[in-house]
């Protein structure tokens, strides 16, 4: 399988891969697994409001989808 993306993209893949010490391969693999799940993870819902800001899960899923602090600790997911 081939797979195109931008410039950006791949930078921001290079340094989620570089973090997790996985062949970017694993790391992409996992990452679709993941977003083809079809359910939330068990005891996700009961971490509603244990964070100190309104964002809610759909959000939360979303930031980590995209990978939004997974590796630049300067940026939270919460």
């Amino acid at each position: 399988m081939a797979i195109y993306i931008d410039n950006q993209l791949a930078a921001r893949l290079e340094k989620a891969v570089k973090a997790s010490g996985k062949s970017k391969s694993k790391w992409v693999a996992e990452a679709i697994k993941r977003s083809l799940q079809d359910k939330w993870p068990e005891g996700f819902f009961e971490l509603a409001g244990k964070w100190e800001d309104n964002v809610g899960p759909d959000e939360i899923l979303d930031r980590i989808r995209k990978g939004i602090g997974a590796h630049d600790k300067r940026e939270s997911l919460f």
